[in-house]
Order: structure tokens, then C-alpha cells, then sequence
């Protein structure tokens, strides 16, 4: 049988999108407003915009597969009436829609991935001096340098995360694929096949030995780095939906909590579940271990970031930081950082539990719910990632921007990491490259 073509693509793709204008109509035909409303409101189901929506229900393209899946389950969630009836994210009739999209995306073209860098048949010369200097006189000038973006196998990414030995970068794929890469985008061979749905999260362990990863399947898996092969499949005895991971920083216990309002936590060497925590919320947006290993950050859906302590698994304080899509500790611990769903960027004192007052605010924040957050190495930058499909740096000293929002030409930034030595700054979204970036240099002078 010959492989599909682009003819064939485009064919199937009309009939889903076809299949996708029946469901609406026996749904009442609600408008492209309502649907991006109803799925706001409803638990366990990715935004939508109105143009999505409008591609997909002309098949100008096929859309991330949590798009499609929460459309559906939008659309099924209301009966023939008009009347609210939530579907669970496994019913059958979702597996069915998930099906679909599998299909297409096996029958999708190939696009072409050898049109980035420099033709073979290119002159080669010496960098010019003057491009040197002006390369160094941005970086000193606080801005950040993009460099040419790397394209990976798979069609969107989700997730990324380097190794601390510099030497890899994970990129958690919608295929459910964890693909390495070298930083500069070399691709490893034998890439981590295990989950069933989109990668949602990355961690390597402090020593680099270990990689975590969760997806949509509802696995967390652990890969051994060096010979790049599971540690015994997926983890035991866990439920719903985990998007947020973490390792303490021993690597001793990893972290896992999502959808479920439950933080489960492994012994990374016996594999078995040693504890599970009751956030008591229907959700965690995001979790993260001190550095010092002396407090596990969770953030609940209610708005509030509850501080565990590991020695006693207790709640130990609680900072009301509003509703968020991550946070991050700096690598000192003496600052917490929160990403708002309302776009808002801010810096916390995690031992002052209590209180909404933050220690300061971060300037000149994105238009949209911001993604992720990391701090540099050094704790002197703060980044942000934005689903306006910005990336931002911060002066983490006085929260004020540094010059210029970054433009990932992403229409959505998930994910945002620094490289182990702090020199590069790395974005992933909805596409199938990664947005690289050298960092600004520091001096006395400041940023």
C-alpha cells in the first residue's frame, strides 16, 4: 500500500471536519462564543479560541489532539436540548474522537525539515569582527539573542527540559514521544516511546541519571538517561490526569499531582508510592521542591500555594498567589514565583505564609495566561512563557523587564528552561520547533 498522500490528507481532514458540524448541529448549534465559554468553565478541558474552533470546523487543519479532545467533550457535554451533561475525558465516545485524530495524523505530510541552517553548497568565511562586537553589545545591553530555532521529529511539543550535564534536551511531543536532543539539535537516537497522549511534563533528576514524564494517558514514566530505556514501565498505583513533576532535590522521591487533586509521591528506587497528599482542591495546577528540599510547593486551583513539609508531610503555611499555571522556586529559596492565568508574573517570600501581598510584581506582563516560569541558574533572570506566544525575561532584583518581550512566532508558548549554565534560554508551543535564545550578560552596571 502506498502512503498516503496529500490529497488523501486533505480528504479525511474534510470529513472530520464534516463529522465535527453533525455533532454541533445535533448539539443546538451553539456558537463558536459559547463553546469557548462552556470550556472554560468545565474541569479537565484545554482552553479554546474562536479561531480554532473555526478551523476545525472547516478543515483548515488538523488541530493539537487536546484541542480536538476538548472540543468534542464541550460539544458532548451538552444533549440534544441544549442541556448541560458532563462527559467524562475517558468515555467511550471520546476514544472514538481520539482514534480519528490518530488516523489523520499518521496520514499527515511530511513537512520538509531541511530548509533550516546554511545550504552545503554556501560559502563559508570568518565571523566578521563587527558581528561579533555587536553580538556582544546586545547581550550587554540586556537583550536577548535569538538563534536559528530547532525543528524535532514530532509536530508540536508540550514540555523540554536540559540535563544537568548540559548534554541533552528532552522535548515531550503530542505523539506522546520524549525526544533527546542534543542543544544544538543533533536528535539522539532511540527516543522514549511509552505514553499514549500529549507529554504534559519533563524533570530530570539532580544527577542527571533519571527523566520524568507524564501525559495525558494518565503515566508517569521513568527513563534511565544513559541507556535510554524505562525504569520498570510506568509508575504503580496512581489515577486521572498528572501534568505537574518533581524531583526533590536528592532525586530521591518524585512528585507527581493533576486533575485528581492528589500530589502522589514515588521512592525513585523501589518504584513503590510512598505517600499521597490531600490538596483537598479538584486540581493542581503546579508543583515544586525548595532546593533545600525543605518544603514541597503545591499550587491548588482555589488560588492558594500550599507549602508540604517533607519531614512530616504536613502543611506548613499557605501563600494566596490567585490562580496560576506554575510556579518556581529561585535556586537560593528565597523567592517563590508564580505564572497567573491572568497573565500576571509575580515574586513571593515562600516563609511568609498568609499573606496576597507579594514582594514585587513583574512589569510589563504578557496579554495572556502565562505558561510556565523558570528562574536562571544564578537567580538573576526570570523567565516567562505566555499563550500570547511571547516569552519574557525579568530582572528578578526589581521585577523590571529587560528590553523587548521575545517573539517566539508561536501562537502559544507552553513551556520555557534555561540551560544548566544559564547561557541559553529555551521555548516550546504549539509547533514543531524549539526558540533558542542566548541570555544577556550581567554586569556591574546591571542588565
Amino acid at each position: 500500500m502506498s502512503a498516503p498522500n496529500k490529497t488523501e490528507f486533505t480528504a479525511e481532514l474534510d470529513r472530520l471536519a464534516e463529522e465535527l458540524r453533525q455533532l454541533r448541529a445535533e448539539r443546538g448549534g451553539p456558537t463558536l462564543s459559547m463553546i469557548v465559554s462552556r470550556a472554560a468553565a468545565m474541569p479537565g478541558t484545554s482552553p479554546l479560541s474562536v479561531s480554532a474552533l473555526s478551523e476545525a470546523f472547516n478543515g483548515k487543519r488538523l488541530q493539537r489532539l487536546d484541542t480536538l479532545m476538548s472540543l468534542v467533550r464541550t460539544l458532548l457535554s451538552y444533549d440534544e436540548d441544549g442541556k448541560h451533561c458532563l462527559v467524562a475525558r475517558g468515555a467511550p465516545e471520546m476514544g472514538v474522537w481520539r482514534e480519528r485524530w490518530r488516523d489523520l495524523d499518521c496520514m499527515r505530510p511530511q513537512r520538509s525539515r531541511t530548509g533550516v541552517g546554511i545550504s552545503e553548497h554556501a560559502p563559508v568565511r570568518a565571523v566578521s569582527p563587527l558581528a561579533l562586537q555587536a553580538l556582544a553589545d546586545d547581550l550587554e545591553g540586556g537583550y536577548a539573542v535569538a538563534l536559528t530555532p530547532i525543528q524535532g521529529p514530532a509536530d508540536e511539543y508540550d514540555a523540554l527540559a536540559f540535563s544537568p550535564d548540559k548534554q541533552y534536551l528532552a522535548l515531550g511531543g503530542c505523539d506522546g514521544v520524549v525526544y533527546l536532543q542534543d542543544p544544538m539539535g543533533n536528535a539522539v537516537t532511540n527516543p522514549l516511546a511509552g505514553h499514549r497522549d500529549i507529554v504534559r511534563d519533563l524533570t530530570f533528576s539532580s544527577d542527571g541519571r533519571l527523566l520524568a514524564s507524564s501525559a495525558d494517558d494518565g503515566k508517569v514514566w521513568l527513563w534511565d538517561v544513559t541507556f535510554r530505556i524505562p525504569v520498570g514501565g510506568s509508575l504503580p498505583d496512581s489515577e486521572g490526569i498528572l501534568d505537574s513533576l518533581a524531583f526533590s532535590p536528592d532525586g530521591g522521591l518524585l512528585a507527581a499531582a493533576g486533575f485528581v487533586g492528589r500530589v502522589y509521591l514515588w521512592d525513585t528506587v523501589t518504584r513503590e508510592m510512598i505517600k499521597t497528599l490531600d490538596v483537598g482542591q479538584t486540581r493542581v495546577d503546579a508543583l515544586t521542591f525548595s532546593p533545600d528540599g525543605s518544603l514541597l510547593a503545591v499550587a491548588g486551583y482555589d488560588g492558594i500555594t500550599q507549602l508540604w513539609s517533607p519531614a512530616t508531610w504536613e502543611v506548613t503555611g499557605g501563600i494566596t498567589v490567585g490562580r496560576c499555571c506554575d510556579i518556581a522556586f529561585a535556586p537560593d529559596g528565597k523567592l517563590l514565583a508564580s505564572a497567573g492565568s491572568d497573565g500576571s508574573v509575580r515574586l513571593w517570600d515562600p516563609l511568609v505564609s498568609g499573606t496576597g501581598n507579594a514582594v514585587r510584581d513583574c512589569l510589563s506582563t504578557p496579554t495572556k495566561a502565562v505558561s510556565a516560569v523558570a528562574f536562571s541558574p544564578d537567580g538573576q533572570l526570570l523567565a516567562g512563557a505566555a499563550m500570547d506566544g511571547t516569552v519574557h525575561l525579568w530582572s528578578t532584583a526589581d521585577g523590571q523587564p529587560l528590553p523587548g518581550s521575545l517573539n517566539a512566532s508561536l501562537g502559544e508558548a507552553y513551556d520555557v528552561v534555561f540551560s544548566p549554565d544559564g547561557g541559553l534560554l529555551a521555548a516550546v508551543g504549539d509547533d514543531d520547533s524549539v526558540r533558542i535564545w542566548i541570555t544577556p550578560v550581567h554586569h556591574a552596571r546591571g542588565w
